[in-house]
């Protein structure tokens, strides 16, 4: 049974088809490509799943990935025939390394795969509810085993995300490294490796940088101060004297003026 859905033409995540299926006993398809993302999630029964040159005996509780204009061939086991849920796709972003697998062993997508059959349910909204539900799949395959670790480059740019979304906050660097659960000195230590600046001086420099940009917009020196995270206007003032060489007013006027002679 498919679910007919309409193309949205989402850039991230594109639902195109949905559907399930108690397959005949045999019943088969391909070899042949597909220019879609189709994750087949098998709720019972088994099946053979080939491709790359490779052959898989899938059962329940797994998913088998057919890659877009990647060769594929499977077929429903003669005695169990499987039973399955399928989402086809387009994807525009980087899926979870978890789908660079032919075949994944995770039972906890079940119940995604199960709840996104519900879309045919709703009279409007279907593309975005089934999409709602790829976003759940593609947090669960996106999370890592118990025993996997962040390598040291990856709590770098998390801390630079946040740094870069967070530097009109109060941040502390301790309780940074707190939440990533490092020392805090062998934090800043990966940090200063990384990008060749401690934590504080990239904060700083992002703070002053976002503050000159404010200034240039047109924003008093008070009101760029509190943007960028410093409630006392003379803190910031002392802040941006030593990495401009000016005051912010006097940035402010060399601003306009460089303004006014273009």
């Amino acid at each position: 049974m498919d679910i007919l859905l309409v193309n949205p033409h989402w850039n991230d995540i594109n639902p195109l088809i949905c559907g399930t299926e108690q397959c005949a006993p045999g019943h088969l398809w391909g070899p042949g490509s597909r220019s879609l993302w189709l994750l087949h999630y098998v709720v019972s029964g088994l099946g053979r799943f080939e491709t790359g040159g490779r052959s898989y005996s899938v059962h329940a509780g797994q998913v088998f990935v057919i890659r877009p204009e990647e060769t594929a061939f499977y077929q429903a086991d003669r005695n169990a025939p499987w039973e399955y849920i399928w989402i086809g796709f387009d994807c525009g972003i980087e899926p979870p390394t978890a789908l660079r697998q032919d075949v994944i062993d995770e039972p906890k997508c079940g119940p995604i795969f199960a709840a996104a059959l519900r879309c045919g349910e709703r009279g409007s909204g279907q593309e975005a509810f089934l999409c709602q539900k790829l976003w759940e799949l593609f947090v669960l395959l996106a999370e890592p085993s118990p025993a996997a670790r962040l390598r040291s480059g990856d709590y770098v740019e998390r801390a630079k995300t946040y740094l870069e979304a967070a530097y009109m906050r109060p941040v502390s660097v301790a309780a940074l490294a707190r939440q990533m659960n490092l020392d805090r000195s062998y934090f800043s230590s990966l940090f200063r490796q990384q990008t060749g600046l401690s934590p504080q001086q990239y904060l700083l420099r992002l703070r002053m940088s976002r503050g000159a940009e404010l200034l240039a917009d047109g924003l008093s020196p008070a009101e760029a101060a509190l943007s960028v995270g410093y409630p006392d206007a003379a803190a910031f003032a002392r802040m941006f004297r030593r990495s401009y060489g000016l005051s912010p007013a006097a940035y402010q006027k060399q601003q306009r003026k460089a303004g006014a002679e273009e």
